[in-house]
């Protein structure tokens, strides 16, 4: 985020540059050069985006000229979520096609693969907005998931880089999971390949309520994969793989992992957790604030999605909890 031109003056010879966005009062460059996008967006220095209903121009006239006559100031959808200025409201692409299409060329410059532009009435849209002044509600990221796949229970994500480092993205993979739950369906995971920012709020979401659970185990020699799958929500393989990418898991036999309760990973997520709760500009998801208590969602594809291969029944695999008595010890192995 900046307002130095100097930088976009710099990249202007190089065909090959990514644009900037301007929206609002913010200013930040893009990420990808997409296919899917106009191609006079990868042929300008900087492309202007309308904050609430993400009419997109090149040229600085236009978006002024625009921002006189623009109605909309919220997207075309119902809030779902409303906590202080955040926002979240559920948009359906067959109902508000203009929008959401707007929505996922956006994307196409932020994330590499899996943004469908074409199909977006396959998709529902939640979209998080931060209302900086009275009845007017920016758009500040959104996630998609496919309709009647309630256990994928996310495709795409993206947060504005304006609006990153305030839980914004943990607060989207949680209501990812609170959805999944109103229909009735206990673990969900998302559609794989995850983008670099998917994966990483991810992999915090799956950390923070895998340890929450562990830190009330302490004294248990054996943990039931499936215990903790069930109470966290999350996958098997999708636990399995983050105790992994925090080298806390090791096999042992066939049916059995071992689990290295490492105090300092714990004592840091402790304190981090403490951190973040006196931060005021960080949220976190609160069931009191989140507005739908129940679904009328029906799964016309019930018996095709019964077909499909999921994890969560597919094993009775045991952790065996083990203490390293010192950090020697977890090198060693």
């Amino acid at each position: 985020m900046t307002n130095d031109t100097s930088k976009l003056n710099s990249t202007s010879a190089n065909n090959k540059a990514r644009p900037w966005i301007q929206t609002g009062r913010f200013e930040f460059e893009t990420v990808c050069r997409s296919t899917l996008c106009p191609k006079e967006w990868l042929q300008v220095e900087k492309i202007h985006v309308c904050e609430c209903c993400l009419k997109t121009t090149i040229h600085e006239t236009s978006a002024r000229r625009h921002r006189t006559k623009c109605t909309q100031t919220q997207p075309p959808g119902c809030v779902i979520y409303s906590q202080n200025d955040v926002n979240i409201f559920e948009v359906l692409g067959w109902k508000a096609q203009t929008y959401c299409e707007d929505l996922c060329l956006l994307a196409t410059l932020f994330i590499e693969s899996k943004v469908e532009i074409k199909n977006v009435h396959r998709f529902r849209f939640y979209v998080l907005t931060v209302s900086h002044s009275e009845n007017q509600y920016h758009f500040a990221g959104f996630f998609s998931k496919l309709q009647f796949q309630e256990r994928l229970n996310l495709s795409c994500l993206l947060i504005l880089p304006p609006y990153r480092n305030r839980g914004f993205g943990s607060l989207l993979v949680h209501i990812s999971y609170a959805l999944s739950h109103l229909a009735n369906v206990h673990t969900g995971t998302p559609e794989r390949p995850l983008s670099t920012q998917g994966l990483l709020c991810y992999r915090k979401y799956w950390k923070s309520k895998i340890f929450d659970y562990l830190l009330t185990k302490t004294n248990e020699d054996q943990l039931a994969i499936n215990s903790i799958s069930k109470a966290t929500s999350i996958s098997t393989c999708d636990i399995i793989e983050t105790l992994a990418s925090l080298n806390m898991i090791r096999m042992l036999e066939k049916d059995k992992l071992i689990i290295y309760r490492s105090q300092e990973l714990l004592d840091e997520y402790v304190q981090k957790s403490r951190d973040t709760q006196v931060r005021p500009e960080v949220v976190t998801f609160d069931s009191k604030y989140f507005k739908i208590k129940s679904t009328s969602i029906t799964l016309p594809f019930e018996n095709k999605c019964k077909r499909l291969k999921f994890d969560d029944d597919e094993t009775a695999m045991t952790f065996l909890n083990y203490y390293p008595s010192s950090k020697n010890d977890q090198q060693s192995d």
